[in-house]
């Protein structure tokens, strides 16, 4: 057997070894889900109770919904140009004094 064919032959073995190795790993993590899922139901535990393991640790995925801006700025000069409270300050606005800035609000929409 050459070489190049002894390393097609490895390369076989391998995809069919990692195909196992992921096989297994599927299962392995429906069986502990499925053990979770009884100490869920068991215990009467809720999203909050779960989310009380991730605290301090930056992985929860739960977010606290922002409130909505209550007043837009639009721009006097080009309508289209609206500021909505979030991410930074376009120029046009920063250029203008308090006062013109309080004209160009607007409730938002």
């Amino acid at each position: 057997m050459s070489i190049m064919q002894e390393l097609e032959e490895a390369k076989r073995a391998k995809a069919a070894a990692d195909k196992r190795v992921d096989e297994l790993l599927g299962r392995a993590k429906e069986e502990g889900l499925e053990k979770i899922r009884e100490i869920i139901k068991e215990l009467g535990l809720t999203a909050q109770d779960l989310d009380k393991l991730t605290q301090g640790t930056g992985t929860s995925k739960l977010r606290k919904a922002r409130k909505p801006a209550e007043f837009w700025y639009r721009n006097p000069v080009d309508a289209s140009k609206v500021w909505k409270g979030s991410g930074p300050k376009p120029a046009w606005l920063k250029e203008m004094s308090a006062e013109a800035q309080e004209a160009c609000k607007v409730r938002a929409e």
